[in-house]
């Protein structure tokens, strides 16, 4: 069952059948990835938080709706309630792996793995195996490293495999640039000494 919410987040027109675009102001309805927000202001950002959680009231466990409100709610910095819909998004539809690698990356609230508690580094490393079980990505890979390099090597703690497998994987899977430098800014982290040189 796909629902969809009722009227366009961006300029309220009724939503016609199964349109994906607004046919009056040509944004999408349900936000998909975060490209899609570029498009996006932050003051729409938070008409779509408010179309989707009024949807998310009556269909809570909708997948769709989950990930949109997820995304919005992440770009927003609000940790906790992305990280509530990326969790209810995992529930409803196990098997797609966007949900564990983006909820691995809310789990570090916007600070670095380094000053993370770690029972969350290792909940987010337990949510990124799962994500990298279901679809091996390199990008998947690349998150693995940073928490790995960030918080265990940084703090001369073992962990197997290290980052080093992981940068080396994400590199066999493929990884670019683009990816990884729009990963960091997602983070809100810069990126570690050295993790460019190898992409």
């Amino acid at each position: 069952m796909e629902v969809r919410v009722l009227a366009c987040p961006h300029c309220a027109a009724k939503i016609s059948s199964n349109a994906k675009v607004c046919e009056y102001c040509g944004y999408e309805y349900m936000i998909s990835s975060f490209s899609s927000l570029l498009k996006i202001g932050r003051q729409d950002i938070n008409k779509y938080v408010a179309a989707y959680s009024d949807a998310l009231k009556t269909n809570p466990n909708d997948p769709s709706l989950n990930r949109s409100a997820g995304i919005c709610f992440m770009s927003l910095g609000i940790y906790d309630k992305a990280l509530a819909c990326f969790e209810r998004q995992i529930d409803s539809n196990p098997e797609g792996s966007f949900a564990y690698y983006v909820s691995a990356m809310c789990l570090l609230n916007g600070k670095s793995a380094f000053i993370t508690e770690k029972k969350k580094i290792d909940k987010a490393i337990e949510y990124l195996k799962a994500a990298i079980v279901i679809e091996e990505k390199g990008i998947y890979h690349y998150l693995m490293a940073y928490f790995k390099y960030d918080y265990y090597k940084r703090k001369f703690l073992k962990i197997e495999p290290d980052y080093n497998y992981h940068l080396s994987a994400a590199h066999s899977f493929g990884v670019s640039t683009e990816d990884i430098l729009d990963l960091f800014n997602l983070l809100k982290v810069e990126v570690p000494k050295g993790f460019l040189e190898t992409a």
